[in-house]
């Protein structure tokens, strides 16, 4: 088993009549097209809500998606306009419950409202969280860091008469996704232009119920891309000049999301010659590996459909079908990442694509220059036997492993068990005119390539299936899909997959701001009930401190300052925490989770910047922000306030705010952009996934492991969770302290001493710094579960042999420069975790948000950490 495969050595492959190629790449200049014309200019409805041009247009947008109400329109101008940051909309942004539904976000049309954001601080255009029934339509985004329009968590998606555009000569340093919805239900992308993709022009991943559809896709790497997905139907696109026209592909990813039935059909595809420029430090099976000339590629993935496409002029081939075996052929290094406990396979996926049916396609001019690094070998092995190249190729390696027992329980184990013998797992075609076929293995021997091919079709894949139903979306209680609201004829189907799950709303919060006649401070107590029921706009209206304008000093009522033993670093401000519970009440212990704090409890953080690190203090820093977390009877709502020019006191900063910040670290002088986020970046960080999938607002820092260490109180020294007992705030805390499990401390000035430390105290510390700066979102009900990273403290590093903490694990979507695994253990600089880290790029940088400085300490720590990990050949 730990050896390598014999399917694609060279020397199986390449025999003495192989032919020498020349080139890799394609011999066709990518042609570039002016973008289409756009249909006529929208209609606004009636009650429209107008964002006009002019000054601080980002944050008049932001406020404008943050106040968005269910049915509301939001037209934004008609120009070209440089935006700043991120344009980030959620459908529950203060976390009540209370949905914003039916929201349309539209301009003037795709060559008329143009946004640009190529001198962003952040690496998305526009990104999309827990929606119901959001329309994006009739605008451009523009040169995004990172992805053009991205939609997370959102049931109901209509992206319609968008383009998104990367300029000029396309190469790696462009976005990576132009149309991005990714673990959403429900979406409808049609009459969109995407151009400039370093990944994916239109990708929607790890998602259910999706039509694409009149789409144009040019110069990407992918043109359309559906990924682990379910019930998708793709039609009625051209994609041309890419690296490859359109990809179906489940990747092992480990977060149960794995794709199945999708139908491709009634789509032209063509001249997709372009070289690929894909940043190479994908996923094994990512685009950097798709072979430039090719029209459709089929990967792992079963019950695809392939028909009616119009495919040609494509220098490698029209269409493959391939198991992942193709892109990870090295047995050891597939069981070691892909099935061990916890792994891919354990959660579900499978290698092997089966019940493909490929029929009535015309393909043309298919294989003149065949080329691609990944399948060198196949091209040496098809050119020198057949001095031909198939027009479609299916590997049949998969099959032959399944078959032969070699993936099953007796073989490897990869969870692959012999194809059904009545025929309805085979990969089929028929009726393809001008299609040439190839089959690398024949479905029985792995051991052996058989390098099949025929020039007109007559044993190999010569079997038909069952066509696949039509899949539709559902949106506001209209059903979109082929045939449906259209006029398509040739659907086939037959049969109509529609979601009948319901997306209601929760129950209500906050109307608006609430009522704000309760935001008046008359007294020395705490205003519980402006807490509860109004967004004031000054945080002294709250009366949270006996000084308003010192919210590092006396708290009223129970409030009480609290620190954490590692914190989450922000740009190397100082923070000032409180914890307030209304009088008679008290939070419960949690083990592992953050404490359950009773409705009406607030979490106060204030943030100062020191002119100097190595001299801090209030007296020495100036206040920026403070933020609130403020359990209300719905759940938790974030409210950020900035600090006036005096500093007497801080006013509701809804959208956001940006500053221009200096400060002196290590005798060097650091200027940058300090962000206060708006109050969707704070969900976006601070959400997680329930039983009932439901994502709910969720405090980071206030758990057991953070605070189980002393603190300096005005009246003496004490643990932090007895003083919370003994302040009556807390209950269920274990009578010995020393059970709970507990991060070690970890500052700046440790950073100089990790080299005395021994291999369990690194790990401890890096795996700490990692749970509080990282887990909220790398885990699996955080919003970056789509990763497969899992960084929680309590999850045991070696539980599956440090996978889940990034160990020879290749990123599902980005890498980091032209690296391909998250964590190489003992190579610090070929680690992907590391590579972001030490980054402040927009599109690089990790955390995406909350800092713009690179934490130079944080760095040298997990830096230490991968150097002490025992050294492992990740690609072996």
């Amino acid at each position: 088993m730990g050896q390598k495969h014999l399917w694609l050595k060279p020397a199986m492959l390449a025999t003495a009549l192989m032919m020498g190629l020349g080139g890799c790449g394609s011999d066709d200049d990518p042609v570039t097209v002016e973008q289409p014309d756009p249909p006529a200019g929208p209609e606004f409805p009636e009650g429209a809500v107008f964002v006009e041009a002019g000054d601080n247009l980002t944050q008049r947008i932001q406020n404008a998606f943050i106040n968005a109400s269910s049915d509301s329109t939001i037209v934004l101008p008609e120009g070209e306009f440089s935006i700043t940051s991120t344009l980030q909309f959620d459908g529950d942004v203060d976390g009540d419950g209370n949905f914003a539904k039916n929201v349309t976000i539209m301009g003037y049309g795709r060559d008329k409202t143009i946004l640009d954001f190529g001198e962003a601080n952040s690496g998305d255009g526009v990104f999309v969280q827990n929606a119901l029934d959001i329309t994006i339509s009739d605008l451009s985004v523009n040169e995004a860091k990172n992805n053009g329009i991205k939609l997370k968590n959102t049931n109901g998606i209509i992206l319609r008469d968008l383009a998104t555009i990367w300029h000029g000569d396309v190469g790696p340093d462009n976005g990576a996704y132009g149309l991005y919805p990714v673990e959403c239900r429900n979406i409808l992308i049609e009459d969109t232009y995407v151009r400039g993709s370093a990944d994916a022009g239109i990708y929607v991943g790890q998602s259910e119920y999706i039509v694409v559809r009149n789409n144009i896709a040019e110069l990407n790497v992918a043109g359309i891309e559906i990924e682990n997905s379910k019930y998708a139907d793709v039609y009625n696109n051209e994609a041309f000049d890419n690296t490859g026209g359109i990809l179906v592909f489940d990747l092992p990813i480990g977060n149960q999301h794995y794709g199945s039935s999708v139908r491709v059909f009634n789509n032209k595809v063509y001249r997709n010659n372009t070289e690929n420029f894909a940043n190479a430090s994908a996923n094994p099976a990512g685009v950097h590996i798709v072979p430039p000339g090719t029209g459709i590629i089929v990967l792992s993935t079963d019950d695809v459909e392939i028909f009616n496409n119009n495919i040609s002029d494509h220098d490698t081939m029209a269409i493959t079908l391939s198991s992942f075996f193709i892109a990870e052929p090295d047995l050891n290094s597939f069981v070691q990442n892909y099935g061990q406990p916890g792994q891919p396979i354990a959660d579900g996926w499978r290698a092997v694509p089966r019940n493909a049916y490929v029929h009535d396609n015309t393909i043309s001019n298919a294989g003149a220059n065949p080329n691609g690094y990944l399948i060198t070998d196949i091209i040496a092995a098809y050119m020198g036997y057949h001095g031909s190249f198939p027009g479609i190729l299916y590997d049949g390696l998969g099959e032959a492993m399944a078959n032969s027992g070699a993936a099953g329980p007796q073989g490897y184990n990869l969870g692959e068990l012999p194809f059904a013998s009545d025929g309805s797992d085979n990969i089929c075609a028929a009726n393809n005119s001008g299609a040439s076929y190839g089959q690398l293995y024949d479905g029985q021997n792995p051991n052996a390539p058989a390098v099949l091919f025929e020039a007109e079709q007559a044993n190999l894949m010569n079997c038909e299936q069952t066509s696949l139903p039509v899949h539709t979306v559902t949106f506001n209680g209209e059903i979109f899909g082929c045939g449906i609201d259209d006029n398509v004829a040739g659907c086939d189907g037959g049969n109509i997959i529609a979601d009948d799950d319901d997306n209601g709303n929760g129950d209500g919060g906050l109307v608006g701001d609430g009522d704000l006649s309760l935001c008046v401070a008359d007294s020395d107590k705490v205003n519980w009930d402006a807490l509860l029921g109004a967004n004031c706009g000054q945080l002294s209206e709250y009366n949270l401190f006996a000084d308003a304008s010192n919210p590092a000093g006396t708290a009223n009522g129970t409030g009480l300052p609290y620190d954490l033993n590692s914190p989450l670093f922000t740009d190397y401000a100082s923070k000032y925490r409180y914890v307030f519970v209304p009088e008679g009440e008290k939070a419960s212990f949690e083990a592992q989770e953050s404490f359950e704090f009773p409705v009406g409890s607030v979490l106060v953080k204030s943030f100062a910047l020191p002119a100097d690190t190595s001299m801090r203090g209030v007296a020495n820093e100036t206040l920026i922000e403070t933020r609130l977390l403020i359990h209300r009877a719905t759940g938790w709502t974030a409210l950020p306030f900035v600090w006036n020019a005096d500093k007497t006191d801080a006013v509701l900063a809804k959208p956001g705010n940006n500053s221009a910040q200096t400060l002196i670290h290590n005798g060097e002088t650091l200027n940058f952009n300090y962000k206060v986020p708006n109050i969707a970046e704070c969900k976006q960080c601070h959400q997680l996934e329930n039983d009932q999938g439901q994502f709910k607002f969720a405090p980071i820092g206030p758990k057991a492991r953070f605070l189980n260490q002393d603190y300096a109180y005005t009246d003496g020294s004490a643990n932090q969770l007895s003083k919370w007992v003994s302040h009556g705030i807390l209950s269920g805390v274990p009578d010995d302290l020393s059970s709970i499990t507990t991060v070690p401390a970890f500052d700046d000035s440790m950073s100089d001493q990790l080299s005395a430390l021994n291999d369990d105290q690194v790990m401890a510390l890096a795996k700490g710094y990692l749970d509080i700066n990282c887990a909220h979102c790398h885990r699996p009900e955080g919003n970056a579960s789509n990763t497969g990273l899992k960084l929680e403290y309590w999850r045991a590093y070696d539980e599956d042999n440090g996978y889940s903490h990034g160990t020879c694990k290749q990123p599902i979507a980005y890498g980091g420069g032209n690296l391909g695994y998250d964590v190489v253990p003992g190579k610090p600089e070929e680690s992907i975790l590391h590579y972001r880290m030490d980054s402040d790029e927009p599109g690089d940088r990790m955390p995406e948000i909350g800092r713009a400085l690179i934490h130079q300490e944080g760095v040298a720590l997990i830096h230490e950490w991968i150097a002490r990990l025992p050294e492992r050949d990740c690609s072996n």
